[in-house]
């Protein structure tokens, strides 16, 4: 539980990070080299304690927690505000507790309710007279981001492969950086051509990126798998949402960004109160 706490304080900082430093590149060159840093980082220690096996199950399951998630969640960022990518994160626990439950053979079709309901909070969040459509493409394109996390992080869970130590766990998570940074990498050159040698990164972006890279998700990504195994699927779920109010502060204060507070507390309240019903209804 500490190493999902840690990390949830981490990733606090990231959204103003890429809203205000990152948004002028192309989202998946932000992603590509953020993942191969990670990569980077954890292939020596993968080295250094002999566990280089080569796992395609765990490089196609990097390919859909990593790779997928992050192009989604940084292409979300074109469409939508930091402190609102934040907010429409807090889906991840439904979709946490689904996976959950289908992985287990226990769906319940009450389920429903909570997710209408969220639903309808999330609307209210998205809902702008002026910029409406943007919004909704932004929040479908982010949701994709949620399912991919959300399936990769609860499929690790019960996969026994990473159970032993930690040595295993850091080779299975140079495979999944692998296939994320292959996957990102190629998404890269497909989105900018022939244009990439025209892209510029500033001194202070490549310094964002580095530390996005290496420590928001390389050191973060490591340590939530790794407390995801240590945990219920539950406290997985609630957890997911640790960093979602310290997120929307930093957005408000550090990063002077301005939401309707208003529709802010209400689709936020109708949220958590869906997320709160739904798992009721797994403890059930």
């Amino acid at each position: 539980m500490f190493a999902l706490l840690f990390v949830s304080l981490l990733w606090a900082f990231s959204f103003g990070i890429i809203k205000g430093e990152l948004t002028d590149l192309p989202p998946t060159l932000v992603a590509h080299l953020r993942l191969l840093i990670s990569f980077i980082v954890f292939l020596p220690v993968a080295l250094w304690l002999r566990k280089t096996s080569i796992s395609f199950k765990l490089i196609g399951l990097g390919v859909i927690q990593f790779g997928v998630m992050y192009i989604a969640y940084i292409f979300s960022y074109q469409y939508l505000p930091g402190y609102l990518v934040a907010v429409l994160t807090i889906f991840t626990p439904l979709y946490v507790m689904i996976f959950d439950a289908m992985i287990k053979k226990r769906f319940n079709g009450q389920w429903f309710l909570p997710i209408i309901l969220s639903i309808l909070g999330a609307g209210i969040l998205v809902y702008q007279e002026n910029n409406a459509q943007q919004w909704l493409i932004g929040f479908l394109i982010l949701q994709v981001a949620n399912l991919a996390f959300a399936f990769g992080q609860i499929y690790y869970k019960h996969d026994d492969n990473g159970q032993a130590s930690l040595a295993l766990h850091s080779s299975n998570m140079a495979n999944m950086y692998f296939g994320a940074a292959l996957f990102s990498g190629i998404m890269m050159f497909w989105q900018t051509g022939e244009s990439l040698t025209d892209i510029k990164i500033t001194s202070r972006q490549f310094y964002f990126v580095l530390y996005l890279g290496a420590i928001a998700s390389g050191l973060g990504f490591f340590l939530w798998n790794w407390g995801a195994k240590h945990v219920s699927a539950a406290s997985l779920a609630i957890m997911n949402n640790g960093y979602v109010p310290l997120a929307i502060i930093l957005s408000f204060t550090l990063f002077g960004e301005r939401p309707d507070f208003a529709k802010l507390l209400l689709g936020t309240t109708l949220i958590v109160v869906s997320l709160l019903w739904a798992h009721k209804q797994q403890a059930k």
